[in-house]
């Protein structure tokens, strides 16, 4: 990090125009006088509430480093019109790197009718050479005009269906948002990374013909209803394993958080998989079990990762996410019964 103050610019401007000149101007340079080169990966679009204005902020500065972007902040305002904006450039050190690179934050409010303009203001803002992420914090809703607009040119979206409030609609929402064309993956499908790597890791090729013969899968979840996360390794199972895969939902009313919280996994044969989250820490117990073998007990890692290590690892990924668009009709069709 540089000691060298950022630069920045707050105003009250009418047109997208008028932004693109303001941040231009904005571009801080070294000691010899020359302009500091762009260090965006990528440039990452969001829409967000005033009252979460800050956090997502902090969010994004704490990417820079690995994934340094053209972040563009964007809070609707239904009164008053014209767009009000902050812009801010600053210079950063990266590794081992001697000279400084850019560093780009853009917020803005769009106001009254702006707000129907808001594809055209964020095109203006662009870096045109990076790929552009809509990170999106709720379920993808195709009838808001805003989704809607900002969404269209992004190469990437990466949603949060588990803050939606009916995780049963937000899964209906993700698969119509993939069937209507969009690139998508959900910070709920990245949580789940961890459970989907300890599966792969203790259940072998022959297990697996096993169970794609006969099984049943319960699926234990924190609150009442199944959480988008229950819902969606429902649906990676199902994939994985065949329509010959029974898949049981359960509650956990005595856990509050954490979207998913045991797995339990057996064949007709008999051979059962447990594994359970320890209450708020980073590891499960496991059980592997076969009939007439001695069952195996073990703690092994099943890390948490923050809301910032999620997006984190969804920046570094363009390609479409084909096993969680796999997982999606499974999912839905489960939620629906």
């Amino acid at each position: 990090m540089s000691n060298r103050p950022a630069l920045e610019w707050d105003g009250h401007v009418e047109s997208a125009a008028d932004l693109a000149r303001q941040l231009a101007g904005l571009h801080p340079v070294d000691e010899t006088g020359q302009p500091l080169a762009s260090a965006g990966v990528l440039n990452l679009v969001t829409v967000t509430r005033a009252e979460d204005a800050v956090e997502f902020e902090a969010i994004i500065e704490s990417l820079s480093d690995h994934q340094p972007s053209r972040a563009i902040i964007i809070e609707r305002a239904w009164d008053g019109d014209g767009i009000d904006a902050h812009l801010e450039t600053r210079a950063q050190l990266f590794g081992g790197a001697k000279r400084e690179s850019l560093v780009e934050l853009v917020r803005l409010t769009l106001h009254g009718e702006t707000v129907g303009g808001v594809a055209s203001a964020v095109r203006s803002l662009l870096r045109p050479d990076l790929p552009v992420y809509l990170w999106w914090p709720g379920p993808p809703d195709l009838s808001d005009p805003v989704f809607a607009d900002v969404s269209e040119g992004a190469d990437r979206l990466v949603t949060e269906a588990g803050r939606g409030r009916n995780p049963e609609a937000a899964i209906a929402q993700l698969a119509d948002a993939v069937l209507a064309g969009s690139a998508l993956t959900d910070l709920a499908w990245a949580a789940l990374t961890p459970w989907r790597q300890l599966v792969n890791q203790l259940v072998d090729l022959d297990h697996v013909e096993r169970l794609r013969q006969g099984a049943v899968a319960e699926i234990r979840h924190c609150g009442e209803a199944p959480t988008v996360e229950a819902l969606l390794l429902a649906g990676w199972l199902r994939d994985t394993l065949g329509e010959s895969l029974h898949v049981e939902l359960h509650p956990r009313k005595d856990v509050l958080e954490g979207g998913v919280v045991e797995l339990q996994l057996e064949s007709l044969a008999g051979r059962r998989l447990s594994i359970e989250r320890y209450p708020d820490r980073a590891t499960a117990a496991v059980l592997v079990a076969a009939p007439m073998g001695k069952p195996r007990r073990r703690v092994l890692p099943l890390p948490y990762k923050t809301r910032a290590e999620l997006l984190a690892g969804e920046l570094e990924l363009q390609r479409r996410d084909r096993p969680f668009e796999r997982a999606l009709p499974h999912a839905r069709e489960l939620a629906a019964r």
